[in-house]
């Protein structure tokens, strides 16, 4: 089998592969762009071996992303907020060549062959994406090729996506939520729509770019809810992931009549597990896509596994099974599926903590506090106690009312109310998944 990429170019070679607004690339095009980029940077690289950038959404990356594919290499995307030093680190971790991304290819006829192109549809390690979890240190996640392609299809089963479709590339390619949308548009030899750097998404960019599928955060979709010219024409499908499900929104993108489907997905299964229909219930992730499972254990733990499951962890020059006994990955996930197959996530295991003899549960308190006023993020940390050994404080993105704690005994038991509220830190208003673990520094520190 080739790769999504060779396969669009053969059965699609003159539909468009990418815009920016600007440029505008068939898949014959860039298959050709590719190859040049092959001969300019990746013929001294064997297959196999692992090659790190920073990436960010352009044309570029995406040529860097499918000709290390095309050769056989496997992609390791960074992300440009990594500090150069804690950078030389991981790539000591990885085991990684430094590709430099400032220096850019020229097209045309060069002295340089193509690489040979290797067959990567197979067992094989293909990406290493780095995923912090819950806890701030780096897991270096494999993927083959095989599971990308199969995540793809899984998602394409529940939110169809075809060849004269557009998804918007807004998300970054080092989180699997980018990389997932380069590889469900190649599977379905869709366009992506990139968005310029420093370009506020909004109505008019989707408007604009006749974007169809739409991958957002809470955060982007309440903004968006904010223009009354919501949703455009031609917007089919928006998905919403990220970190707890924001039922507010939700309920209200969805009077708009545009089509909200939530979904719970984790790096090591290549993205989306489960996702729901437009009128499923909003505080759900709905149910489990082909080529996943899922079951709940005994103490409430999301287990998964399937085809889109990672081979494992780098980490000491090897790849390492995260599968436990039973050969279920456990995902450090709280969740229950109901009657009807629909999975309801309640938060991670990680981020409990105990004040006075009792289980405390962040995202319970973030979703009341979202539920009940104007704020776009909560984040509910624990705070230490001399007396009940922890108490939850939290971080917001918004203005609370002076009497926002009063309010909420009505909601919430009185062990549950934050002590405090602080600003979240402008850094991580933007971020797919808040670092728990940096704000909980901040307030052990201050």
């Amino acid at each position: 089998m080739i790769s999504p990429i060779d396969d669009a170019t053969e059965q699609v070679p003159q539909c468009l592969a990418f815009t920016d607004g600007q440029v505008q690339i068939t898949y014959a095009e860039l298959s050709e762009k590719i190859d040049d980029f092959s001969r300019n940077h990746l013929a001294s690289l064997r297959p196999g071996e692992h090659v790190a950038w920073c990436p960010g959404n352009d044309l570029e990356d995406l040529v860097t992303f499918w000709a290390l594919q095309r050769c056989g290499l496997v992609a390791c995307p960074v992300s440009y907020r990594i500090p150069s030093e804690r950078r030389t680190e991981l790539l000591r971790m990885l085991d990684a060549t430094w590709l430099p991304t400032l220096e850019r290819y020229a097209s045309g006829k060069l002295a340089q062959p193509i690489p040979t192109p290797v067959d990567k549809i197979s067992a094989s390690p293909a990406t290493i994406i780095l995923s912090s979890g819950s806890t701030g240190d780096p897991k270096a996640v494999v993927h083959s090729m095989a599971a990308h392609i199969a995540s793809a299809e899984g998602a394409a089963s529940n939110m169809p996506l075809t060849h004269t479709d557009r998804w918007l590339w807004s998300l970054p390619m080092f989180h699997v939520s980018g990389l997932s949308v380069v590889v469900r548009c190649a599977v379905a030899g869709a366009a992506i729509v990139a968005m310029k750097s420093g370009r506020k998404l909004s109505t008019k960019t989707l408007e604009e770019a006749n974007v169809s599928h739409l991958s957002v955060v809470s955060t982007q979709l309440r903004r968006l809810l904010e223009e009354p010219e919501f949703p455009p024409s031609d917007l089919k499908w928006v998905l919403l992931g990220g970190s707890a499900i924001d039922a507010k929104i939700v309920r209200s993108a969805r009077k708009r009549n545009a089509r909200v489907l939530t979904t719970y997905g984790l790096t090591e299964m290549a993205s989306q597990v489960s996702t729901s229909t437009i009128d499923g219930n909003p505080y759900c992730s709905g149910k489990v896509l082909p080529n996943c499972e899922l079951r709940i254990d005994e103490t409430g733990e999301i287990l998964v596994r399937g085809k889109t499951l990672c081979l494992g962890y780098y980490f000491d020059g090897q790849v390492h099974s995260i599968l436990n006994a039973q050969d279920w990955f456990p995902t450090r996930d709280l969740g229950e599926v109901d009657g009807s197959g629909q999975l309801s996530v309640h938060g991670r295991i990680d981020n409990m903590f105990i004040s006075g003899g009792v289980n405390i549960y962040p995202e319970t308190i973030e979703r009341i506090i979202k539920e009940t006023f104007d704020v776009e993020q909560a984040v509910v940390v624990s705070k230490p106690d001399p007396v009940y050994e922890a108490r939850p404080v939290v971080f917001v993105s918004g203005e609370l009312p002076p009497d926002w704690q009063e309010t909420l005994r009505s909601k919430l038991q009185g062990f549950e109310i934050p002590l405090s509220a602080f600003e979240l830190p402008l850094e991580l208003e933007e971020s797919i998944k808040v670092s728990r673990s940096h704000l909980q520094k901040l307030v052990q520190d201050g």
